[in-house]
Order: structure tokens, then sequence, then C-alpha cells
């Protein structure tokens, strides 16, 4: 990874909001096959990071690898019940966009491209 992603709190989601930021939180775990298979064909390609930094968007890693209760938590307000999953943040919207827990590049760059401007 490059070393965008900050690790996950609800802090950080809300500091982001406030500042009008979009935030992706990456909800993920070390045992999770599929999630390191997204991270490595999408979310790690350059052109994925590029999107990333032309909308300025703040990068979260959730690690769910010891079944943090906070994270939990989080997953289960999203409708999920396990990792992978990935959340993308609007500006303006109290919910997040849930992207498919099967990404490319193309599914993700899409997203980004459709954030307000």
């Amino acid at each position: 990874s490059q070393g965008v992603w900050e690790p996950w709190s609800a802090q950080a989601v809300a500091r982001y909001q406030a500042q009008g930021r979009p935030v992706l939180v990456d909800f993920t775990a070390s045992w999770c096959l599929s999630c390191q298979v997204n991270e490595r064909v999408a979310l790690d390609q350059p052109s994925v990071q590029k999107a990333f930094q032309d909308a300025n968007v703040a990068l979260l890693k959730a690690d769910w690898t010891r079944g943090d209760d906070a994270i939990t938590q989080t997953l289960a307000s999203l409708g999920r019940s396990g990792v992978p999953a990935y959340a993308l943040y609007v500006p303006g919207q109290s919910q997040p966009q849930m992207l498919p827990e099967a990404l490319t590049p193309g599914v993700v760059i899409d997203a980004v491209h459709q954030l307000p401007h």
C-alpha cells in the first residue's frame, strides 16, 4: 500500500466529513482473502490512487483482523455482517454509498468520479 491509508475511527470519519471531504473506508482483515485481492487489483492500483488524490478522498482502513467491536457495530449499522465492505462517505449525505464486495479499478474510479465537486 502507498501509505496513504490511515487507521479507521468513527472520529476520523466525522472529522473528514466536517471538512467536507469524501471518505472511503476499507473494512478488511488479514485472514480475508477477497479483501487482499480487492486491495491488490483495485484499491492500490496507480489509476485508482490518482482518482482518490484528484478527488481529495480521505482513505481509512478499518482492520477487523481481531474482530474489533467498534468495527463490528459499524458494519452492522451499514447492513453488513463481515468483510470485505467498502463505504464511500459522500459530502452532504449522512449514509455512505456501499461499493460492491468484488472491486475493479473501474468500479472504484466511477464511484469517485460521481462525487460532488
